[in-house]
């Protein structure tokens, strides 16, 4: 199987709902305690405090995460993420995708995330996403390397909407204007056209509160290489020259 298009949508709601690829049997709870730990990390860089405080986050801090570590062994990421793009269904139009719940940069269960909603839009992605106090560089503006990681990860979502698997080969960025922290923006991606295992990809920045037509804060593009079904099939197999 070598096909490139995407394959059918999946029969839902295409007004909400939540398309989890890997189910998180704890994701409320788990979410929940992120969501903390984020906050505590915008607390933590924009406010100060006495010695003994610091003390007991750091004491806190170090025996929270040995309870952790020795209480079970590291979760791997799936082998089959990729693979399952040419036989689970796409998410359904306007539903929020999620891969993994910690999933870097995006995931609610990632205490290192930024608050992000992601959701199929039409044949592109559309997030909308708020950098807190941890992400400020200069003044009231996140910082350009945490922006350019959401950009790449929405993207990346951009090809599960598309249901196809890819990696990112090039990403062209150019800052027209700073992203504010603790107000929300929007990322909006598309596929402009595909070249055989080629697909071109743009972005788009603005703030949530701007017009649709207003000019954007960042605009992006990209090059994805796309791994085809029998690429996949055959790395599975161990043959280390498939890609």
């Amino acid at each position: 199987m070598d096909d490139l298009s995407p394959h059918g949508d999946a029969d839902s709601d295409a007004g909400g709902g939540l398309h989890l690829i890997y189910p998180d049997p704890q994701l409320a709870e788990r979410s929940a305690a992120a969501g903390a730990l984020r906050r505590l990390a915008h607390a933590f860089v924009r406010h100060r405090t006495d010695s003994e405080t610091l003390a007991e986050i750091a004491a806190w801090a170090d025996s929270t995460a040995e309870r952790l570590e020795s209480g079970s062994a590291p979760v791997p990421r799936p082998a089959d993420y990729f693979a399952r793009r040419y036989v689970d269904p796409r998410p359904p139009d306007g539903t929020e995708v999620m891969a993994f719940s910690d999933r870097a940069f995006s995931g609610p269960a990632n205490p290192t995330a930024m608050e992000v909603d992601m959701r199929r839009d039409d044949d592109g992605v559309r997030a909308l996403v708020t950098f807190g106090a941890a992400f400020e560089s200069a003044p009231g503006r996140a910082h350009g390397g945490s922006v350019c990681a959401v950009v790449d990860d929405v993207l990346g979502y951009l090809m599960v909407c598309l249901g196809i698997a890819a990696y990112t080969a090039r990403l062209e960025i150019d800052y027209r204007g700073g992203v504010p922290i603790d107000e929300p923006v929007i990322f909006s991606g598309r596929e402009m056209h595909r070249d055989g295992r080629k697909s071109h990809v743009e972005l788009a920045v603005r703030a949530a509160s701007a017009a649709p037509d207003a000019p954007p804060l960042i605009e992006a593009a990209g090059l994805f290489v796309i791994v085809t079904a029998d690429q996949l099939a055959a790395e599975a197999a161990g043959d280390s020259t498939a890609r």
